[in-house]
């Protein structure tokens, strides 16, 4: 999880800095942080590096605020969560404007640090990314590009229309470290991703990469009903 915050008083920041610190070892999800001291160091650096989870964002910054940095930013990317952390509150309607997921006042209080993240975490509009060792190296793959996981005697293989990666874990331990509702253990040894299935009956789970990965008996009925309401759900 990438988070970014842009603050010119390092109280604020570093504030920030600490609780997104804690909130990540309490809940066990990996994070980067990267801190801006100015809208305008925010959009040099984001040239190259458009992939932030969430914006923890003041307002009245230097020469260009933080709303019209919002305003720049949901001209091309309406995924990231913008938060914005600042001691004008007349400001907080005009946050809508720019789909702002909330508007805490200074000093931020570490519950609305805490629920903002959960909130986040919890939503489809971050990239989750699973960790890996594969030929002496970590990798880390987008749960999004993940079709199944195949586990295959002491290995188990990633596959992805990018191409498979086989490492060592086992099937719980990949499970625990996915942390993701929508991949499902379907079989003894297959784990399916619901948001690659295609189609599902009563002993297969057809995928997007057109794999037939089997059903054990005891879980096509649920696979089957993950199924329904992911899609319903995203009509």
């Amino acid at each position: 999880m990438r988070i970014a915050i842009c603050e010119d008083e390092d109280k604020y920041s570093e504030q920030l800095v600490e609780y997104i610190k804690e909130w990540s070892e309490t809940k066990k999800i990996p994070i980067e942080i990267f801190t801006h001291v100015s809208a305008e160091k925010f959009l040099y650096d984001w040239e190259d590096r458009e992939d932030y989870d969430v914006l923890f964002l003041d307002i009245r910054m230097g020469s260009m605020t933080g709303m019209e940095l919002a305003q720049i930013i949901r001209k091309t990317n309406r995924d990231m969560a913008i938060i914005f952390a600042t001691n004008l509150s007349e400001y907080a309607i005009k946050g809508y404007s720019v789909d702002a997921m909330r508007y805490l006042l200074k000093p931020v209080r570490r519950e609305d640090c805490f629920d903002c993240l959960d909130r986040v975490y919890s939503t489809d509009r971050i990239k989750k990314y699973f960790l890996f060792n594969y030929l002496e190296k970590t990798f880390r793959i987008a749960h999004d590009d993940i079709i199944y996981i195949e586990k295959f005697a002491h290995n188990a293989t990633i596959v992805t229309n990018k191409g498979n990666y086989t490492f060592r874990k086992t099937i719980s331990q990949i499970l625990d470290a996915l942390n993701d509702n929508l991949f499902v253990k379907c079989h003894k040894s297959y784990i399916i991703n619901i948001r690659h299935m295609e189609s599902v009956s009563k002993t297969f789970a057809i995928m997007s990469n057109e794999s037939e990965i089997p059903l054990s008996k005891n879980m096509a009925k649920e696979i089957s009903e993950l199924f329904y309401n992911y899609n319903v759900n995203r009509v």
